[in-house]
């Protein structure tokens, strides 16, 4: 089976190939990287989640003979006065139905936070300068160095895919 993930990034492809790997078994996955005009950096749930479905109906339209396609779309989001991490996760099967899920959301560091809105920085560039990083995004993420690796990005991914694959996963409950 052929899935298509709208990313060229390591950890969204590889989130894509466990999950889908346990789900069905033997699976090919092929990566189409992500489309024009998405936001460096999303700033709520709903622009992270309109990120998701932008990369899993770009990652349909470039693999047009994947069975299922991946949007993986990280972002932070405002609740109450403290800023999270969030990653949605977009699953379409070529028939056209489709699925979102939530990975985990952890909060940010106000430091964090305050540089990422006062300087228009991506997560990963606002890491960069705190922590003398390069290509976290593309490793353990920030959720790697704030857990003290005991949880990382790959996680984060990987359990958003799985909640979006469910109604695949049982269709009857969700019919």
């Amino acid at each position: 089976m052929l899935v298509a993930v709208a990313s060229k990034n390591p950890v969204k492809v590889e989130a894509a190939e466990l999950v889908f790997s346990s789900a069905f078994g033997d699976v090919s996955i092929r990566s189409s990287g992500a489309p024009p005009g998405l936001a460096p950096q999303p700033m709520s749930l709903d622009d992270t989640v309109r990120g998701a479905v932008a990369r899993a109906a770009w990652a349909c339209d470039e693999i047009s003979d994947a069975a299922y396609c991946v949007g993986l779309e990280s972002g932070i989001m405002k609740i109450d006065e403290v800023w999270y991490a969030i990653t949605v996760a977009v699953v379409r099967a070529r028939d056209g139905r489709s699925s979102m899920g939530l990975g985990p959301a952890y909060p940010l560091p106000r430091r964090i936070a305050e540089i990422i809105l006062s300087e228009g920085l991506e997560l990963e560039e606002a890491m960069d300068r705190l922590y003398s990083t390069r290509n976290l995004g593309e490793r353990e993420g920030a959720v790697g160095i704030f857990s003290r690796g005991m949880s990382s990005r790959l996680e984060l991914c990987a359990q958003a895919v799985k909640m979006a694959l469910l109604p695949f996963m049982s269709p009857d409950d969700y019919s």
